[in-house]
């Protein structure tokens, strides 16, 4: 995760309601804290009874407000108003049925409830709650009301083993996920957050693909899978329906949470995934590190040291280029995209770069240098890059964290064809 500066901290307004998961919530605001975020929680009085409003104070480095504090005598201005007025964004995390139904129903029973519906700032939602309450008819409703508001990116409970010890859905999304969230509406100009994505579906590729050599090797490229990821869930937070078709992963798998994704290993395999879905994405983003070269034949045993070069010699091909091949089939409503790592200065890359457009079929190619320092690999890496198209544009992103740059990346796309 990225972290602040401290000359412009953002002011988080962290709200805990009376689930069991509360009892994660303490490591989220110590995250937080570590991160150079301000931070403020309120509780509610069920939370109380689940977590300390000490621990929360002393992790937060703030005062932890209690629901008694709404009416105090040495308020000035009303509590809710004063916290709103504060705090950039805010969190909600756990949600409970109660709360979202006070929130969506304009109840202002309670502190949290009022400052939920006096508030116009973006709002993460975490919801969490035994399966058979997430599922009940009227929650349902109340949750579809509650992602028809502007300001509210709410992240889907996740399943899992429940505090009841029932298996099913309704466990609080992870932590590092919230977090991920509230780096994306940080990355967003004045922290706006917007849904303008809505009903658009994606796809998007990423991680490597692996081609088997013998029983004991393979030939792969390079790639921890990290910016299909982030691509996918930026999308997915601002409002699309996404698809991700990835080779194995190297980052926290609780990144993947919310996302419907595909887990391939040859470039056979991505092929037939992408053939299956290239045909109902609005958007489709190629960004998988497809092995260039693979072996024709099959063997379930480990070819000898002095034989594998007889071996690589006889059974040796190129992997045919997939973006090319699928961009064939692209309607006229459809956007592809294409990635394209480079070595050297853009200047002497430029025209392979323009070249590779044609070649490919594809809308847009975007170009980032992996040869600088801090650059390239892995979730922390910071990139710049270049996004050309088939004309002149050439629009440049410069170094920033891989959220930053897939937020900027996506809204420079839709822009475009707007």
């Amino acid at each position: 995760m990225k972290t602040k500066s401290t000359d412009s901290k953002i002011k988080v307004l962290l709200l805990i309601t009376g689930s069991i998961a509360a009892v994660r919530i303490p490591l989220l605001v110590s995250q937080l804290a570590k991160e150079n975020y301000e931070i403020k929680c309120v509780l509610s009085k069920n939370a109380e009874k689940l977590i300390k409003p000490l621990s929360l104070s002393i992790l937060s480095r703030n005062p932890c407000i209690l629901e008694n504090d709404q009416w105090s005598n040495s308020q000035s201005t009303p509590l809710h108003i004063e916290l709103n007025n504060w705090a950039d964004i805010l969190i909600i995390a756990p949600l409970t049925a109660t709360t979202l139904s006070k929130w969506v129903t304009g109840n202002a029973e309670g502190l949290i409830p009022s400052i939920l519906i006096a508030n116009i700032k973006p709002i993460i939602v975490a919801p969490a709650m035994n399966t058979q309450m997430w599922l009940n008819k009227a929650v349902q409703k109340n949750y579809e009301n509650l992602k028809n508001y502007d300001n509210v990116l709410s992240l889907h409970p996740s399943e899992g083993l429940l505090a009841c010890d029932a298996i099913g859905i309704g466990k609080i999304p992870p932590n590092d996920l919230i977090q991920l969230a509230l780096e994306f509406i940080t990355s967003n100009n004045q922290n706006i957050y917007r849904k303008d994505l809505l009903n658009k579906e994606i796809l998007i590729t990423g991680g490597c693909t692996s081609e088997k050599i013998d029983a004991a090797r393979h030939i792969t490229n390079k790639s921890s899978g990290a910016m299909g990821l982030l691509l996918s869930q930026v999308a997915r937070f601002r409002g699309a329906q996404v698809k991700y078709v990835h080779g194995p992963l190297q980052i926290d798998k609780d990144l993947t949470d919310g996302i419907k994704r595909y887990e391939i290993n040859t470039s056979v395999d991505l092929i037939m995934a992408l053939r299956n879905e290239i045909s109902n994405c609005d958007y489709f983003f190629m960004n998988a590190a497809v092995s260039d070269f693979k072996i024709t034949s099959d063997t379930s045993a480990k070819i000898s040291k002095n034989k594998i070069n007889e071996h690589l010699n006889k059974n040796f091909e190129l992997v045919p280029d997939i973006l090319k091949t699928v961009s064939k089939s692209k309607k006229d409503n459809q956007i592809f995209v294409g990635f394209c790592a480079f070595t050297g200065s853009i200047e002497e890359a430029r025209k392979a770069i323009k070249e590779k457009i044609i070649q490919k079929g594809c809308d847009y190619l975007f170009a980032n240098p992996i040869d600088l320092p801090g650059q390239g690999f892995g979730f922390l890496a910071h990139n710049e890059g270049w996004l050309f198209d088939k004309q002149n544009m050439e629009h440049y992103i410069k170094k920033t964290s891989k959220i930053d740059l897939a937020n900027k990346l996506i809204t420079q796309i839709i822009t475009v064809k707007k």
